[in-house]
């Protein structure tokens, strides 16, 4: 058995919005297990077009919303005719006020089932895996460092032949400093305020810097951008313009790639003018090429539509064949995961109570909002111990939610049970249930569930949203 897939890839990021219309061919192996995406092909590539904003706070929706329009009509494709993917919303961007209005406004508009994601750790994990950092890192056993350098921020995954190893971000990008038509700072970013004060250089807007003041800030920059490769340990700057958590543990790093706009300044031979984008990322790019010098430096397939690429081509994964759902809940958008972690050593009077506690939780924290219960290990795989999880899951939802209220009981187990288990949860409950396997996806994170393909096989999209 063989089918494709059309993916949709967006992303919309601080300086550039890209599109990508990518072909999945799923097939089954041999021994009949689970369907898998066994090649994944670029269809259509969309022009790089400015990002539209309609005031320095906020995404002109329509006019993405237009981006995408016609980069679907370029590619043949009709919006209904799309069955997978993401809207990513990246760097300075995703902190836009209307940045959750945007991709929900995109998704709702491009098929069925397209997912909306954003952060800077999925979008460095997306980068490296659409620039091919992932595929030299399996093939050849290396340990590779993506850094996608864009106008806002700089993120950085390091793969290792088992896949992600870490990810490091940062408050740098090319878009930071803005200039107008005459050489002047149009704008300032925070991050890169707070950076010039501590260097003390003035950056005033309406006045045109000198050269020496923006090398020195773009110095600073580059040397935290190659600290966030090759650290641990990493210098205090560095830590001050992170995002989120650094990894503690060292890594001898055998590849660097650098995608991303500035990125693929960075990787570029000739000279280019400081000026030509309106933006520091050209002398950010040649301060991070002065650095580079020594560093095992390679170049991949793709450089700046990396991250789009791995939107599109990377975000999709497929359930086990044999899952419990009922198709007329599908498809499924932003269900939040409610972890319940590894029940394997919990006993039948301990079930209850433990899932009691998780769904209390997640009832408190999302409201009506249907919700997923994700369980890592369920123990022993036999009959009375999935009748006995199913009974367990049953009063726990009955108790904390109620029973008969329609709000669909969505469960997600890593191991190949979600038939049985399924059905049993079905025989114990009014209302619509829906049990998938054979994907893991942890507290924190959110769930997008597609039609089913040609079975009971069904796409999944496991994303974080960061607004």
């Amino acid at each position: 058995m063989s089918d494709d897939l059309v993916s949709l890839g967006v992303d919309v990021g601080t300086t550039t919005t890209q599109v990508v219309v990518s072909e999945l061919r799923v097939t089954s192996p041999a021994n009949g297990g689970k369907l898998e995406i066994a090649e994944r092909t670029v269809r259509h590539r969309g022009e790089i077009r400015e990002t539209p904003l309609s005031d320095p706070e906020t995404v002109d929706i329509d006019a993405v919303a237009g981006i995408v329009e016609d980069e679907l009509g370029a590619a043949g494709i009709d919006p209904i005719g799309i069955d997978t993917g993401a809207v990513i919303v990246t760097g300075e961007t995703a902190r836009k006020g209307n940045a959750e209005a945007l991709v929900h406004r995109v998704a709702s508009e491009g098929g069925e089932f397209v997912a909306a994601a954003a952060g800077p750790e999925l979008e460095a994990i997306l980068a490296g895996r659409g620039s091919g950092a992932t595929t030299r890192a399996r093939d050849r056993g290396e340990v590779v460092a993506n850094a996608d350098v864009g106008g806002g921020t700089t993120n950085v995954a390091v793969f290792d032949a088992d896949g992600v190893r870490d990810t490091r971000c940062l408050d740098v990008g090319g878009r930071l400093v803005r200039f107008d038509e005459r050489g002047a700072i149009a704008s300032v970013s925070p991050p890169a305020r707070e950076l010039a004060d501590d260097l003390g250089i003035d950056l005033e807007v309406g006045r045109e810097p000198s050269k020496g003041a923006l090398e020195r800030l773009a110095d600073a920059m580059a040397d935290c951008v190659i600290d966030a490769i090759t650290g641990p340990p990493f210098s205090e700057r560095t830590r001050a313009l992170a995002i989120g958590e650094l990894p503690t543990e060292p890594v001898a790093v055998e590849g660097i790639a650098f995608t991303g706009g500035v990125g693929r300044l960075v990787n570029a031979v000739s000279e280019t003018d400081p000026f030509e984008y309106g933006d520091l990322g050209p002398t950010l790019a040649a301060a991070i090429g002065r650095r580079v010098g020594g560093l095992p430096v390679v170049e991949l397939g793709e450089d700046i539509r990396a991250t789009v690429v791995g939107v599109g081509t990377r975000t999709t994964e497929l359930s086990g064949r044999t899952i419990g759902v009922e198709e007329s809940l599908l498809p499924l958008r932003d269900l939040p995961v409610a972890g319940v972690g590894d029940l394997s050593s919990v006993d039948g009077t301990g079930l209850e109570p433990r899932l009691r506690a998780t769904i209390r939780e997640a009832t408190s924290r999302h409201g009506p909002v249907p919700f997923v219960l994700a369980i890592e290990d369920v123990g022993v795989l036999s009959y009375d111990r999935l009748t006995e999880m199913a009974g367990a899951i049953a009063g726990a939802w009955s108790a904390e939610v109620g029973a008969g209220t329609g709000r669909p009981v969505v469960v997600l187990v890593e191991q190949d049970c979600a038939k049985a288990l399924g059905q049993a949860l079905g025989r114990r409950l009014d209302d619509p249930v829906a049990v998938i396997d054979e994907v893991r996806a942890a507290e924190g994170e959110y769930l997008d569930v597609g039609r089913p393909l040609g079975g009971d096989t069904v796409p999944v999209v496991v994303k974080t949203l960061a607004f």
